[in-house]
């Protein structure tokens, strides 16, 4: 009798632990459509101020690589700034889930909005985070994937 009322909670507790994963796939791919701008960047320079506990700002410099959407006047070569946050390494060891600070020399995809408090002539190159804690994405290694290829050739259309 143990077991069969063990085996049922087990299996309750699996599924709702699928259903809440399977929530946030979707929420994170919707923010990522709506994000203003989708840009091929390197980090150039992060900037995190010491003792901020377990979520840290995080100022970032990154180069854009290419544009693969944007309504802003972003082009390839240009110098932006980034406002994003991340968690403190011993966060990420007990299983807290969030980014983590990007080391200069990354290079990927970053889904960003207009930073609402930029101001003065580099407003325009001025962001933040458009997905949260999925507003950076890694580019796969190797060669490109048809689904990378048919992105960067629609973006720079």
């Amino acid at each position: 009798m143990f077991q069969v009322h063990s085996i049922r909670i087990a299996t309750v507790a699996a599924l709702g632990v699928l259903l809440i994963l399977s929530g946030t796939a979707p929420a994170a791919q919707g923010l990522k459509e709506d994000a203003a701008a989708k840009l091929e960047v390197r980090v150039l320079e992060a900037q995190v101020p010491v003792g901020q506990g377990e979520r840290s700002d995080v100022l970032y410099r990154m180069e854009v690589i290419s544009v693969l959407r944007s309504a802003s006047p972003v082009t390839p070569g240009d110098t932006i700034t980034v406002r994003s946050f991340a968690l403190s390494q011993e966060a990420l060891d007990r299983g807290v889930a969030g980014p983590q600070v990007l080391a200069p020399g990354w290079l990927g995809v970053a889904y960003l909005n207009p930073d609402p408090e930029a101001g003065g002539p580099d407003a325009g190159r001025q962001f933040t985070i458009g997905a949260n804690g999925d507003s950076f994405e890694d580019i796969p290694p190797g060669p490109p994937s048809v689904r990378w290829i048919e992105e960067v050739e629609v973006g720079t259309e």
